[in-house]
């Protein structure tokens, strides 16, 4: 049997992630009755495969993200491009021979891809259906994931989708029948914050949260931002000291106010007169928009300035993850002094 002949299987699991100026296709396969493989394409096409394989695709999508949390997304791939280049000139010239795109495969493509209305209502259906109260709804989890997207800070998957289930024992995974099921769900999700980000990359970026009207009897139907705000300031509780300096300033509180007012417990004295009509609610959901442009903006210089900031760190003296180790081992350092288990 040739390669050619080998069906692979691919994980639903598989997916696109976007952060630190960086767009990768997390790629999850496998060969019938075996092990899952690991492989991380960036922007360019550079792939990087990893050597241990895995026997559930979700430790697959956690080696993924641990990797992304350890090194950062910017040293990732730029570390892994400086490998691509180093490679043997043959091994290039067959890839390009073969006609290896340096574009992301269609199913990448497809994880940039804005979720449809259809695909919308299939993931509000399930978390108004959840089990718990407790749960986000589709614009609270919407206001949740903006905030993770212009923020001051990148923060990983494997900290906020348990959030998103409400899974108290931190699992990415939503209580579900089947994991077909589950990872079809964090798909969706996944999807719906790359947009976001991809949205505040356009020039001019385009800002479209999303949130529904309540009707108030003969008052009328307006618009009703409250949960989403309120998923917007549970974003930020997960990076409230590195979102402080916002709101410390004094002009630059003034964009997020509207959105605390409408989702944060105690926000301010004067809360509950500027929140007490439907009216009122609306004209600060109003507001929103433009201060969601004016935050992306006020942090973009801090987030770019980590990056690069951090790249610098790394590079400058911490061994890579597929280098070899420094103790003349032989072996990688993952695989020896970087192992958790291991102290040289």
């Amino acid at each position: 049997m040739t390669d050619d002949d080998i069906e692979l299987i691919h994980s639903p699991l598989t997916q696109t992630y976007s952060a630190e100026g960086h767009t990768l296709s997390i790629e999850i396969y496998r060969g019938a009755g075996e092990a899952w493989i690991l492989e991380v394409v960036d922007e360019l096409g550079t792939a990087t495969v990893w050597d241990e394989h895995f026997e559930t695709d979700a430790a697959a999508l956690a080696a993924a993200f641990e990797a992304f949390e350890e090194e950062g997304v910017h040293h990732f791939v730029t570390h892994a491009q400086q490998e691509a280049e180093a490679a043997e000139p043959e091994l290039l010239h067959r890839l390009a021979q073969a006609g290896q795109p340096a574009v992301l495969p269609s199913g990448a493509e497809l994880m940039m891809t804005p979720l449809s209305d259809d695909e919308l209502g299939e993931l509000d259906a399930f978390l108004l259906d959840s089990d718990t109260d407790e749960g986000m709804r589709l614009d609270m989890l919407d206001g949740f994931l903006h905030a993770l997207a212009i923020g001051p800070e990148t923060v990983m998957p494997s900290r906020w989708l348990p959030l998103v289930w409400r899974r108290a024992d931190g699992a990415m995974l939503p209580v579900v029948e089947s994991l077909d099921e589950a990872n079809h769900l964090i798909g969706l999700v996944m999807r719906h914050f790359n947009s976001i980000v991809r949205g505040f990359e356009q020039r001019p970026p385009m800002v479209e949260p999303c949130w529904g009207t309540t009707q108030y009897g003969d008052l009328g139907e307006y618009e009703d931002a409250e949960a989403w705000a309120y998923g917007f300031d549970e974003g930020v509780k997960l990076s409230r000291p590195a979102w402080q300096p916002l709101l410390d300033d004094a002009e630059a509180s003034r964009w997020y106010r509207p959105i605390g007012l409408l989702g944060a417990d105690e926000f301010s004295d004067d809360q509950d007169a500027l929140t007490r009509t439907p009216e009122q609610r609306e004209a600060l959901a109003a507001q929103i928009e433009e201060s969601l442009l004016r935050l992306h903006a006020f942090w973009l210089p801090l987030r770019q300035a980590v990056a690069e900031r951090e790249q610098a760190r790394r590079l400058s003296g911490k061994v890579g993850r597929n280098e070899p180790c420094p103790c003349g081992s032989g072996k990688k350092f993952k695989k020896c002094c970087g192992a958790p288990s291991e102290l040289h």
